[in-house]
């Protein structure tokens, strides 16, 4: 009986923290570059079960024991890009992520909606430089950004965005990541004068979030239901 009580409880807890998850997914589906979380959730071992009778021993079959906490990875795919005309907004078609220079290192970003600070630095919202091959990129009039990330002024190259592959990346707030090991990416191309929009659906995401609550209540009325019968059996045991 306690056995019920622990396995409804387990999936009540998973839910709970696969609705935070997808709240979080909703609540960017506007911010530039975002990717959205995906979650599992895996058993704990099952027991198998036998009846002993003066037959023998005959298989019942397996009992399951609830769920563990929930595992959180993020989904790398497209998000829709949208022309900006705007030549410092850099969306990324494939696989990967922008290196910026912040106060806790160097970290990796998908959005590109750029600016350009007072020092002629190419930077983020927050002021935080973007990473090229020779260094910060500074820009110093008109330039261009090709397919490949080569930085041209004039007719010279004067610097290469540096593009890290999402392979082992481990997101570390809405849109930053990090890596013990990051590699360079290969399949990408840089479109200038654009920006990927998250890669959010509402409407997925909504039934996701009403299954979520669905099986939680469920959970719950199977708590409920093994709470009922745990207190029979103590008070009305308790009196024969």
């Amino acid at each position: 009986m306690l056995r019920g009580l622990y396995t409804s409880a387990t999936g009540m807890v998973a839910e709970i923290d696969r609705q935070n998850v997808i709240a979080n997914n909703l609540a960017n589906v506007n911010t530039v570059g975002f990717k959205k979380d995906n979650v599992t959730t895996t058993p704990f071992a099952e027991l198998f079960l036998n009846a002993y009778n003066k037959r023998g021993v005959a298989p019942i079959g397996r009992l399951g024991l609830g769920v563990e906490a929930v595992t959180q990875y993020v989904n790398f795919t497209n998000g829709p890009v949208h022309v900006t005309n705007n030549p410092a907004d850099l969306a990324i078609h494939g696989s990967g992520l922008f290196a910026v220079e912040t106060p806790n290192g160097i970290k990796y970003q998908r959005a590109g909606n750029f600016v350009i600070d007072r020092d002629r630095y190419l930077v983020t919202q927050e002021g935080n430089r973007v990473l090229g091959e020779n260094g910060p990129v500074q820009l110093e009039g008109d330039f261009h950004i090709t397919e490949d990330g080569l930085i041209t002024q004039g007719q010279g190259v004067v610097n290469r965005l540096q593009i890290f592959s999402t392979d082992g990346m481990v997101k570390m707030g809405e849109y930053l990541y990090t890596s013990e090991n990051p590699i360079p990416a290969e399949n990408y191309q840089i479109v200038q004068g654009a920006l990927e929009h998250s890669n959010i659906n509402t409407v997925y995401e909504m039934v996701q979030m009403i299954t979520a609550t669905r099986n939680y209540e469920s959970n719950q009325k199977a708590l409920i239901a093994h709470d009922d019968t745990l207190g029979k059996a103590v008070n009305e045991l308790a009196r024969a």
